[in-house]
């Protein structure tokens, strides 16, 4: 990009915009000075090679005067949230953290969520570890059984399964009052507070009460709800002895990787702590960016803030004053009294780093061991890999999953393809989905990938290499499949069971368990495989009238929606057995047993 006229560039605050030739805003930033901070862009000065590389792709420059630095800190964050700019990759995923959401309702629901935008609703959180805080709410929902359908479904006045496994107190159809099951809401609300006591003393008291009255079920299962409590709750580390809730950013560098670490106070306790890395070097150095670039995401405020390095008085006012803009609520940025967080966040960062390296050296040597393995010239940086799944020849559903070198699998790139008329035909499968999504690349709908891994054999892989040669696309395929178990499978250094297909090779190529290509490889089909199923979960539960094993004497409307819930795959799962089918679903072993020998007639 030419250099403009630095005369013509006002010297006031404001937001100035680098687009392309298709005039796409692809980076936004801020400036107390329009003037003084583009001129450094086209000064003789060493930069970034992000920075390099965007005034390359750059074509246009245009900008936005703001009456002050908050008005263009406020409008920089709002830009970089809705223009979702290429080269802005500092806060450009809004995904944001995991909540826990208590919905406004008349019969509220808990559930998880990433989206805070309901005025309505009570939010807990942030939490880091969204596969955890999953798994407590489950058990959590098994301790306090509340609703969890939608309102549609809800209104229909009918209990679910949900009720018949416990699962839900059927408010649906009047079985709990709505003072009681306010209760339950309730004492959901004090465990994620931190409020145990208060909690155990309430459930103490109301069991009591039960017991009192002879009701002996309705005050054993409050018991057991108050002993799994024990089970559920993790001690969390008292950081201020009071019930502010407080965040704070601590930046920092190591190894040459800037990161920041986010830490997260509840009532005093230190509820979360996570690091990101800053792949954005003009970040560094402008912590209120990165902050108020955060809240215009999350949307969820705290209390007070802390930044460290400690900010200058000059941009804790800024900053202060553009969060109190965007929450309606005055939020104070500390500038003392959370030093002992510092050291925590600090050691939690540079073990990041650490880590982040480590990785970043095995996935090169997996994706240069693949590109060695199926003899590419260029580096792999995108992967992606496709499977089938059906319901013994019915309702079959294909999926791919989608794998970048520097982000790991990006789900907006997953893809779901309903195949139609089918008969238990995995190759024609392959060949539709391989097909269409080798049109939509071309026409621009999906994105193109290195390479391609179908899971399946040579004849699947075949039909995959046809499909994409219609379509005018040579691209590097290759398949993964189990072959015949070996004693000694073990030891990492001994032969895996998975094979590995390429084009024009007849033999299959069985490298090591240890194997980095064999890993990738594995990965890639777990990850497809995990995604087909729970496409097929769906549409199986959507159709489950329509199932033939309706037909099994025993198994009902009610136990085969269980049942589908719980092994979607059941037509391709050859370990499942009778006795696992009863445990997880509750239903009589003989039903079991009939339903795999019609499974296994159906396959013949």
């Amino acid at each position: 990009m030419e250099k403009p006229d630095m005369n013509a560039i006002p010297d006031k605050p404001g937001v100035y915009l680098f687009k392309d030739r298709k005039e796409q805003i692809i980076y936004v930033g801020k400036a107390l000075s329009l003037r003084k901070r583009l001129t450094s862009y086209f000064d003789s000065s060493l930069k970034p090679v992000k920075t390099e590389r965007m005034l390359k792709r750059a074509a246009a420059l245009d900008y936005i005067i703001t009456s002050n630095e908050v008005e263009a800190l406020l409008l920089e964050a709002n830009m970089i949230k809705t223009e979702k700019p290429r080269y802005n990759i500092l806060l450009k995923d809004s995904k944001g953290y995991p909540y826990i959401k208590v919905t406004g309702e008349d019969f509220p629901r808990v559930m998880f969520t990433r989206d805070t935008s309901d005025e309505n609703a009570d939010y807990f959180g942030p939490f880091v570890q969204a596969q955890n805080l999953r798994g407590i709410l489950r058990s959590l929902l098994k301790v306090f059984p509340l609703r969890s359908c939608t309102d549609t479904r809800f209104r229909q006045g009918k209990t679910c399964i949900n009720y018949q496994i416990k699962r839900c107190k059927g408010p649906c159809e009047g079985l709990i009052s709505k003072t009681d099951y306010n209760k339950i809401v309730s004492e959901i609300r004090d465990f994620f507070k931190g409020d145990m006591e208060k909690l155990r003393n309430a459930l103490k008291y109301e069991m009591e009460s039960y017991a009192e009255k002879l009701m002996f079920e309705e005050a054993a299962e409050v018991r057991n709800r108050r002993q799994s409590l024990g089970k559920l709750f993790t001690s969390q580390k008292v950081v201020l002895e009071n019930d502010k809730h407080i965040d704070s950013f601590v930046f920092g560098r190591h190894k040459g990787i800037d990161y920041v670490t986010q830490c997260f106070v509840r009532s005093g306790k230190l509820i979360g702590l996570n690091t990101k890395i800053i792949e954005d070097r003009e970040y560094f150095g402008d912590e209120i960016s990165y902050v108020t670039q955060f809240y215009s995401t999350i949307r969820q405020f705290p209390e007070e803030l802390f930044v460290y390095p400690v900010i200058t008085k000059n941009d804790s006012s800024i900053l202060s004053s553009a969060l109190n803009k965007l929450s309606g609520k005055n939020i104070i940025v500390r500038q003392r009294g959370l030093g002992n967080l510092v050291p925590v966040a600090q050691n939690n960062g540079i073990n990041f780093v650490e880590k982040y390296i480590e990785n970043k050296d095995t996935v090169n040597q997996m994706t240069e061991r693949l590109k060695n393995l199926l003899h590419i010239d260029d580096d792999i940086r995108t992967i992606q890999c496709v499977d089938i799944s059906h319901l013994s020849g019915e309702m079959t559903v294909g999926a791919s999953v989608f794998w970048d070198k520097s982000k790991g699998f990006v789900k907006n790139n997953y893809r779901k393809y309903n195949l139609k008329n089918l008969s238990n035909n995995d190759v024609e499968a392959v060949y539709q989905l391989v097909r269409r999504k080798a049109e939509n690349i071309v026409q621009g709908s999906e994105q193109g990938s290195d390479v391609y891994i179908i899971d399946g054999g040579i004849a699947q892989l075949n039909a995959a290499v046809k499909a994409f040669g219609e379509i005018g696309m040579h691209v590097n395929v290759c398949s993964i499949s189990k072959g015949r178990s070996r004693s000694d499978e073990k030891f990492d250094s001994a032969e895996s069971i998975e094979e590995i297909h390429v084009p024009g090779r007849k033999n299959s190529i069985r490298l090591k368990r240890n194997d980095k290509a064999l890993l990738l490889t594995a990965k890639m089909r777990d990850e497809a495989h995990r995604f087909v199923i729970k496409a097929l979960r769906q549409k199986a539960l959507k159709n489950y009238r329509k199932s033939p094993l309706l037909q099994i004497d025993g198994l009902g409307e009610k136990r085969l929606k269980i049942l589908l819930t719980e092994f979607p795959d059941i037509y391709s799962n050859a370990e499942l057995t009778a006795a696992e089918i009863a445990e997880k679903c509750s239903i009589p072993v003989n039903v079991c047993e009939r339903i795999l020998k019609f499974i296994e007639k159906s396959q013949y």
